[in-house]
């Protein structure tokens, strides 16, 4: 079972093994994240560990300072990383407060599917820095294995495919994806991330420019709104 002791001693083993600082921050009371309270799982996990650093790559489960700066991002959510280009990777909110997938918005606007759970991502992004440990080595510095860390952190996987919203508003259509069709502009995009596997993304960007997201209430169902950010409202 992944719990956020077991993730935290192997963090603090792998620091014994690499030439540089992990920075392993201790945990702290759920009740004092800028998110709402987990449930009792990533309330443990964040009790017993409050971020890291694996270069070029920083986690801060706490939340992160740019957890604000994106106003595309759905209301809901939890941002842990900063890619340091503008890529922010967060945790799916739902609105009663349950916490799904870990998904990362590119720089440019579209959405990838990092993991279905934040202990989920945390195990493979833990375990990917261990094995690099034997399979790189340190002889030319730390840069081969911060580049082959960053690679491993972003698997391939199918690109998800976009739906329009007004195709959506039929009779028979699965629920959570007819309400927000009818809930959004004629031109926004629909995605579904139920049992998306890892590497999944969907290029909003690529269709339809600069967007907002929206989700839907009861279910990891995404819409891209296409935004006019200049006068903050729908294009």
């Amino acid at each position: 079972m992944i719990t956020g002791h077991s993730l935290a001693t192997r963090l603090h083993s792998l620091a014994a093994r690499v030439p540089f600082d992990l920075a392993v921050l201790p945990g702290l009371d759920a009740t004092a994240l800028p998110a709402p309270v987990p449930p009792p799982a990533e309330r443990e996990l964040l009790h017993h560990l409050g971020g890291f650093s694996v270069p070029p790559v920083e986690v801060r489960l706490t939340g992160h300072p740019r957890q604000r700066s994106n106003p595309a991002l759905p209301d809901l959510r939890q941002v842990l990383s900063d890619d340091g280009g503008g890529g922010l990777t967060w945790v799916d909110i739902a609105p009663d407060g349950a916490w799904g997938q870990v998904l990362m918005q590119y720089r440019e606007g579209g959405l990838y599917v990092q993991g279905p759970s934040l202990a989920a991502w945390l195990d493979r992004l833990i375990t990917t820095a261990e094995d690099l440990v034997d399979e790189v080595g340190f002889e030319d510095g730390i840069q081969p294995y911060a580049d082959e860390f960053w690679d491993a952190l972003h698997p391939d996987g199918p690109q998800l495919p976009l739906r329009p919203a007004p195709l959506l508003r039929t009779a028979g259509t699965d629920p959570p994806l007819a309400t927000l069709a009818r809930h959004v502009p004629d031109n926004a995009l629909l995605v579904d991330l139920r049992d998306a596997v890892p590497g999944s993304h969907a290029r909003f960007d690529r269709a339809c420019g600069p967007h907002r997201l929206l989700r839907a209430a009861d279910a990891p169902v995404f819409a891209a709104v296409p935004w006019d950010w200049l006068h903050d409202q729908p294009r």
